[in-house]
């Protein structure tokens, strides 16, 4: 990711976490205002949200530090690390969510829909500019961690405003704990898949879209006596891919078999040749 793009990045950062942590605390005051569950929800949600772009813009700041021999990848692996914590954050959060939604269920409070709806209304608002403000961003999986936690927000915020309205016009009291579990149904997926991406580029686990049977058949193709023992495939943050690959030739041929599999891999798979590491034996 170019110098420019993460300068870009870091500055959407900046303005979307400001919001988010001001509209996380009006939130929480007036959601023991009004009674509501969910602006409450959404509050110490959205306060999550703030830590967690923070998080984002720590990690976008801390990737681009330059590599040690320490640390000889550098620090890229920073962003999938924030990506999984924020991950983790739209799980367990909404599981307390629904935890409280249960417990108002067995003993419901009186609620000012009044209240719940011009906050609701003000969170819609809010929510949409961040959003559109992070959707100026280069995509990342840390990026896309953040934008997450923005939709999650922007939908709970639209629950809240028809939560309000059914409340305010039809008394439906209940509405408002069946609405927080489904909205907290819908965050835990979207922090699944986050946590679940992240935990692989962790794990050094095969990158998306890459296949190892692939890359073996390329090299057996090419030279039908290279025997190809072992390929290590993984990569240290989305844009960034390796391999490492282990071949036998059965007639010793070894002659600039290491550039002639660099580059028909790289061909292939859009994996640098400098990512790409051969051993002829």
């Amino acid at each position: 990711m170019s110098s420019n793009t993460t300068n870009n990045n870091k500055k959407l950062l900046i303005i979307a976490a400001s919001l988010t942590l001001f509209f996380a605390l009006l939130e929480i005051i007036y959601g023991f205002i009004s009674g509501s569950l969910m602006i409450i929800g959404d509050g110490i949600h959205m306060s999550s949200d703030a830590i967690s772009l923070i998080l984002s813009l720590v990690a976008a700041v801390i990737a681009t530090r330059a590599s040690t021999k320490k640390k000889t990848f550098g620090y890229k692996r920073f962003e999938p690390i924030a990506a999984f914590i924020n991950g983790l954050t739209l799980i367990l959060v909404p599981l307390y969510i629904i935890f409280e939604a249960i417990n108002r269920m067995i003993t419901p409070i009186e609620i000012n829909p009044t209240q719940m709806l011009a906050v609701g209304v003000i969170g819609l608002i809010i929510n949409a500019i961040v959003g559109f403000v992070l959707s100026k961003g280069e995509s990342n999986l840390n990026m896309r961690s953040a934008i997450l936690h923005v939709m999650a927000d922007l939908i709970t915020s639209l629950s809240a405003v028809i939560v309000a309205l059914a409340v305010m016009f039809y008394g439906l009291n209940w509405l408002d704990p069946i609405g927080s579990v489904i909205t907290s149904i819908i965050i835990i997926r979207g922090g699944l898949k986050i946590t679940k991406e992240s935990f692989n580029i962790l794990m050094e686990g095969t990158p998306k879209g890459y296949s190892i049977d692939n890359i073996k058949n390329l090299i057996q193709d090419y030279r039908h006596e290279v025997e190809v023992e072992d390929i290590k495939l993984w990569c240290v943050n989305e844009e960034e891919v390796y391999t490492m690959i282990r071949v036998k030739s059965r007639q010793n041929i070894v002659n600039d078999l290491h550039l002639a599999i660099k580059q028909i891999v790289s061909k292939s798979t859009n994996i640098p040749t400098e990512h790409i590491y051969v051993d002829v034996h």
